[in-house]
């Protein structure tokens, strides 16, 4: 499932990143790569509030459609 639709609070792992070369440095700059455990903290008019190796992140709509992701 894409990251936009998965449940708030829920362990979370990523299965697969699109996107052009340049958003996916960005994404793997935050932390966002193959594998990396995550939880979705809240969410906003589809903008999220990722917790991601320790951190919160925010992202948007646009890059939360380009993460594809499992519950674990």
């Amino acid at each position: 499932m894409i990251l936009t639709i998965a449940p708030v609070g829920v362990p979370l792992k990523i299965v697969h990143i699109r996107g052009k070369d340049s958003q996916q440095k960005q994404l793997a700059n935050m932390g966002f790569v193959l594998d990396a455990e995550l939880r979705i903290v809240n969410e906003m008019m589809g903008n999220l509030i990722i917790s991601i190796k320790g951190c919160r992140v925010a992202i948007g709509k646009d890059l939360a459609n380009r993460i594809k992701v499992e519950i674990i």
